[in-house]
């Protein structure tokens, strides 16, 4: 996953919602019925603020970006099962977007360009070529003058945020102490595991042939290593994960992070022991524990510059939250169709 700047987070993921675009056919019509329908739908408003359309399609949009960023803290069967609390949480951001950009307006704010610049020349830098820039602008659903936007806005957010919040004195270490006294079981560190790995990826549709080799190929690498060949080495030279930029090294994980089979394998092998070759769905694995971690509670020493960071960003999102409410309850704001907050 790429990095973003504070202000990228800011335009992309916290209050600001995405423009989009609808696919058509070569004809510039709509593929079929279904296309017409769905994007009749998207199209189709469901609130107002201050006259301001917000339709179906701002909530999705919404919902889109909650999601990918729930997916770095749950897996998909507990996304699945926050749905309703997400497509709420979308109505709100959709609607806090637009009671943002109007009080931005109103305030007259402007964002220096030489900023602008240098957050987009940030971002541009994460790609590799102006190609793989575009696509990515592409999948977003934005134009350049459109991302240009989207940061300008993250820009005068952030300024505005601050200046609301810069009253707010950070947490004493005696809060931070009661808070981690009556939460003793947030600083529960479950058993972890420090592995690295080599894989060579296979698909569900490779054929048969492509597989036996891979198979045979993973299990030349581990005769390899185990002749005295350097896992680090050969994980740079032969791995198709990612993480062979380092090595192999996935550094720790704790239980229900990994694919079952590779966890089990990966948990059960002794400090500095290597596995065998181990098949999951994204091929075959040479698996090395580097390092057991065992259940631990965090001691108050270790998480208290944390805690008083997290009660400090509590007190500012409050603040934020009473700052919107204010901005809600000075504007007509109307749901359409209640469905969409149940």
């Amino acid at each position: 996953m790429r990095s973003l700047t504070l202000t990228m987070v800011l335009a992309i993921a916290l209050v600001v919602s995405v423009a989009g675009c609808s696919k058509k056919s070569k004809d510039g019509s709509k593929g079929d019925s279904a296309s017409v329908a769905e994007a009749a739908l998207s199209g189709k408003v469901v609130a107002k603020v201050g006259g301001k359309p917000i339709t179906m399609q701002d909530i999705q949009r919404q919902e889109t970006m909650l999601t990918q960023q729930l997916q770095g803290y749950a897996d998909s069967a507990q996304i699945a099962g926050m749905r309703a609390t997400i497509q709420k949480q979308a109505v709100d951001n959709a609607i806090n977007r637009v009671l943002l950009e109007g009080a931005l307006a109103k305030m007259g704010s402007k964002a220096d360009a030489k900023t602008v610049g240098a957050e987009m020349d940030a971002f541009r830098k994460n790609f590799v070529s102006d190609e793989a820039y575009n696509a990515d602008l592409a999948k977003r659903g934005m134009t350049a003058d459109q991302f240009r936007r989207e940061v300008e806005i993250g820009i005068l957010a952030k300024d505005l945020f601050d200046k609301r919040t810069a009253s707010i004195k950070p947490v004493s270490e005696q809060d931070a102490r009661a808070f981690y006294d009556n939460n003793e079981e947030r600083f529960v560190q479950p058993e972890r595991v420090k592995a690295s790995h080599i894989l060579l990826q296979v698909n569900q549709n490779d054929p048969e042939a492509t597989r036996a080799a891979k198979k045979a190929e993973v299990q030349r690498i581990l005769g390899e290593i185990k002749k005295g060949a350097d896992f680090a080495e050969m994980a740079r030279k032969f791995s198709d994960c990612p993480s062979k930029q380092q090595g192999g090294d996935l550094g720790f994980f704790e239980r229900g992070r990994m694919d079952p089979e590779f966890e089990k394998a990966a948990f059960g092998l002794k400090t500095g022991q290597m596995s065998g070759v181990v098949e999951t769905q994204f091929g075959y694995h040479i698996i090395k524990a580097v390092e057991h971690a065992p259940a631990s509670t965090v001691p108050f020493d270790q998480a208290k510059q944390n805690i008083m960071q997290y009660l400090t960003e509590q007190q500012k999102q409050q603040a934020l939250t009473t700052y919107f409410d204010s901005l809600r309850a000075a504007s007509n704001v109307q749901i359409i169709d209640s469905s969409i907050v149940r």
